[in-house]
């Protein structure tokens, strides 16, 4: 089984090896590098005690979704020249880390960047107060957590030039704060991403 149909996976790994292609972003709509525990995920994780674990099995769960989560990664981190980068949403919250292997896929050469775009949208109920756990990284996932996972509602910009993405990280609190507040936000973080070679 995939998480996605295989003409898709196909698709999706023409592109990421298309030698003439910039920059290519995979944008799913289920982050990579981080489990709520839930069950539409690409990885096995549930929760117990606020912490993730694959000792309770996942209902439905498939472990082609994994195999399949591991061949995209593996390809993403094997473009030459450019940033394997993943930009979702879903999980409510704002990261940002890098992805150095997965199960038997080693990216340490190239690896891939994973970004939670923020919610603008989630109101006083955060995402984890149903699920009992932050986002978090899944068993047999090597990831450098580079910007832990914060639950307030934001958002990021992304610039891209021929040999740089610049990733700015902006919160907004829709408690305290209005619309009219976003035209000044400054970001809170930073992330310049450079293409090797």
């Amino acid at each position: 089984a995939g998480f996605v149909p295989p003409d898709v996976e196909t698709w999706l790994v023409k592109r990421m090896q298309a030698p003439h292609v910039t920059h290519v972003v995979n944008v799913p709509s289920t982050p990579i590098g981080w489990t709520a525990g839930k069950w539409g995920e690409w990885y096995a994780d549930m929760e117990s005690g606020g912490k993730p674990t694959v000792a309770i099995p996942k209902p439905y769960w498939q472990s082609g979704w994994r195999t399949q989560h591991d061949r995209l990664v593996q390809t993403a981190a094997d473009m030459k020249g450019r940033i394997p980068l993943f930009i979702s949403g879903d999980l409510h919250a704002i990261g940002y880390g890098r992805m150095l292997a997965s199960g038997s896929a080693n990216l340490s050469a190239n690896p891939v960047h994973s970004i939670l775009a923020g919610p603008l949208g989630t109101g006083t109920g955060w995402p984890s107060g149903r699920r009992g756990m932050i986002p978090q990284v899944p068993h047999g996932v090597q990831f450098d957590e580079l910007l832990p996972v914060v639950e307030q509602n934001g958002f990021i910009l992304a610039d891209f030039t021929p040999e740089l993405v610049t990733v700015r990280f902006f919160k907004w609190d829709r408690r305290t704060q209005t619309i009219a507040d976003m035209d000044t936000l400054e970001p809170f973080r930073t992330v310049e991403l450079l293409r090797k070679g």
